[in-house]
């Protein structure tokens, strides 16, 4: 068995804080456990949508920013004798997917498939999925057989009312997140280790329920408790972070209203996946604000919601066993907070039949052009937020203007 960590961040396009991040980064672990051999971080809202959309150098302050924080934490939780390294990041559009592992570990990750999907205005990545399948060698076999894992970062669609609209993201997840080997399409931003590369990588175009593979889908999924927005006086009762359990204030009370529940339940997202029991306060929407030291204040304008979720899907021939799930502290940067998961994954190959579930949508045969068309309006959006929403962009868009009037006044005085 080996240990595999999971987080999920709304980052609200600021960048992350190491200092307040970093010690509770590993409260998922249970009591006494190491450093995890591998983690994978969801990201959402990684930066403000100029810098996503244009990607590459524009978020490596905000990369950065998280590996720090992956790094210090390691650091904090096993005393400065464990380390974690980077080993490989994807983003598509404001969503990012990175990975960390020990040194150990990362000799043993023989490849890596990516894919990415947006769901957003003209199917851009202002919301949307980016994907990692890592193969990982294994100890106990023979053969250059590797287990597969699937990790999914995912932003869906916001607002109580729009549940049909998740539920339609999902599928076009489903249909359009196809993986594919050495991914350098400017679609897909990645920054990448070296790996050994020991064993051949599956063939391409496979989609998310691809067998032989556990699944890891985690992000701001959205759903929310309430299917409208409140009205002026619905946050008087809103749960209080101090209630006790048995209270009508206490946060337990909203579960039953959870979006995500119901629509799993009656069949209409995130099918087969699986997720454990939710023990902890709503994770949306937290004030900038807070009463007093002790307790953080609800936004009036949403219904506190679990959005923030993380869920998989495991196979019956290969043991995967959740551990811990639950949220971290509200962190001052965002208006999310951050929710982990712990797992211990066996390490057996998972055989060509080992999934349980079939994919719910089929593959569409025009991912790729969906992708490169929804590419060129990314491009075209994120210049133009550069130009119109940061101060070098002003800057480069008022010396373009002089520069035209320069122009048009020396043509006229000639012409004279």
């Amino acid at each position: 068995m080996f240990e595999l960590y999971l987080l999920t961040f709304n980052c609200a396009r600021t960048l992350a804080d190491p200092q307040s991040l970093a010690p509770s980064f590993f409260d998922a672990l249970p009591k006494g456990a190491p450093v995890p051999d591998l983690v994978a971080i969801s990201l959402q809202e990684v930066a403000p949508i100029a810098y996503s959309f244009l990607g590459g150098s524009y978020l490596k302050p905000y990369f950065d920013r998280v590996t720090t924080t992956v790094q210090l934490a390691a650091d904090l939780h096993s005393h400065g004798s464990q380390r974690l390294e980077h080993v490989a990041t994807r983003s598509l559009g404001m969503t990012a997917l990175m990975i960390f592992a020990k040194p150990s570990f990362t000799q043993r990750i023989q490849w890596i498939q990516s894919a990415g999907a947006g769901v957003g205005f003209s199917n851009t990545g202002n919301k949307g999925a980016v994907a990692m399948r890592v193969g990982v060698s294994c100890p106990t076999s023979a053969s250059e057989e590797t287990l597969n894992l699937s990790f999914a970062a995912a932003h869906l669609a916001p607002s109580e009312k729009n549940v049909g609209a998740r539920n339609k993201d999902w599928e076009n997840l489903v249909r359009n997140l196809v993986f594919v080997n050495h991914d350098d399409s400017a679609y897909s931003s990645s920054e990448e280790r070296p790996l050994l590369g020991l064993s051949k990588a599956p063939s391409e175009h496979n989609g998310l329920f691809a067998t032989g593979s556990h699944v890891f889908f985690f992000g701001d999924l959205n759903y929310r408790t309430h299917d409208s927005l409140p009205d002026d006086k619905a946050h008087e009762s809103f749960p209080s972070m101090t209630a006790a359990e048995g209270s009508s204030k206490h946060y337990s009370q909203l579960l039953s209203r959870d979006q995500l529940t119901r629509e799993k339940e009656a069949n209409r997202t995130l099918h087969g996946l699986e997720e454990l029991p939710i023990t902890f306060p709503p994770t949306y929407k937290y004030s900038t604000s807070r009463s007093s030291d002790e307790e953080w204040q609800w936004a009036k304008h949403r219904y506190p919601s679990w959005c923030d979720r993380i869920l998989y899907l495991p196979s019956h021939t290969s043991k995967l066993e959740p551990q811990i799930y639950t949220v971290l502290p509200v962190q001052s940067t965002s208006d999310h907070r951050p929710v982990a998961l712990s797992v211990r994954v066996e390490d057996t190959p998972i055989p060509a039949h080992g999934n349980r579930v079939e994919a719910p949508f089929s593959i569409n045969p025009a991912w790729k052009a969906r992708q490169d068309a929804a590419r060129r309006w990314e491009v075209m959006v994120g210049a133009s937020s550069y130009l119109a929403l940061t101060r070098k962009g002003n800057a480069m868009l008022i010396a373009f203007i002089g520069v035209l009037l320069g122009s048009w006044w020396i043509v006229a005085w000639l012409c004279r």
